[in-house]
């Protein structure tokens, strides 16, 4: 029901190569894709583990090995992404 169901139906369709350009409230993607809560965890509180080493803001998720670009906190930056 509502908008984070509509990601997971989305998800379900791509490719594990598929690149997905999300924004904030698309974690359901990256979960779909193998993302794990631990994952999550170490991104929000930029331990040792982030992927990211604690250089982008809590829930500004990313995974190259999962073909997940860094969410962009600016949402009208996207659009340039989505066409191409």
């Amino acid at each position: 029901h509502g908008e984070e169901a509509i990601h997971m139906g989305s998800a379900s369709a791509l490719s594990p190569q598929d690149v997905i350009f999300a924004q904030y409230r698309e974690a359901g993607l990256l979960m779909w894709r193998g993302f794990t809560l631990e994952q999550f965890c170490n991104q929000c509180f930029s331990n040792d583990h982030d992927l990211g080493k604690g250089r982008q803001m809590p829930i500004h998720y990313g995974c190259r090995a999962l073909n997940y670009q860094t969410v962009s906190s600016p949402l009208g930056t996207q659009i340039t992404q989505a066409v191409g």
